[in-house]
């Protein structure tokens, strides 16, 4: 099995937007981060800041190699192994009952309380990194593939725009669904 490069290309940008813009909504409020990363309950308190360090560190690192193709299957299999820790913590909390939880996947602005569509998308976005991982077809590269590379980056910001609002939204439908 062998994937398109240009299809290859977008995910790895794709990608990359995602763990930047990640990295970039914790450093802006770290200590809101670092609060929901306690919140877990998953970690002993002296590791929590070390942990939020990593996290936002490894994002940036993230965000900075997936883009280029030399850092193949090393960026996407480090994309997959922070996506299962961040499923890890969010499915043993939704086992615990815990689901008021705010994920700390998005700015604060749009509280995301942890639910199985998080994990389904996490699901989806660990997909997308492991096809990374598969050999890139060998063809040539013509103009409209660079009109189907730009096409796929803005559908995939856009779905992710929509989808990150709607799961930010779901909790209040809920509610007003219920009364």
């Amino acid at each position: 099995m062998t994937i398109d490069p240009v299809i290859a290309a977008a995910l790895r940008v794709l990608l990359a937007l995602l763990f930047a813009t990640a990295a970039a909504h914790k450093l802006v409020d770290f200590t809101a981060f670092r609060i929901v990363l306690h919140d877990y309950h998953v970690l002993p308190l002296a590791l929590v800041t070390p942990a939020t360090v990593l996290v936002i560190a490894t994002e940036i690192a993230l965000a900075a190699v997936l883009p280029w193709s030399a850092s193949g299957s090393v960026a996407a299999w480090a994309a997959v192994g922070l996506l299962v820790v961040y499923s890890l913590g969010i499915a043993i909390n939704l086992l615990r009952g815990r689901r008021t939880l705010e994920c700390g996947c998005a700015p604060s602005t749009y509280r995301q309380p942890l639910s199985e569509w998080l994990l389904f998308r996490n699901a989806v976005l660990i997909a997308a990194a492991l096809a990374l991982t598969l050999p890139r077809l060998s063809r040539s590269l013509a103009w409209l593939d660079a009109v189907t590379f730009i096409g796929m980056v803005a559908a995939g910001s856009a779905a992710w725009v929509a989808l990150q609002r709607l799961l930010a939204l779901e909790p209040r439908l809920a509610v007003r669904g219920a009364s």
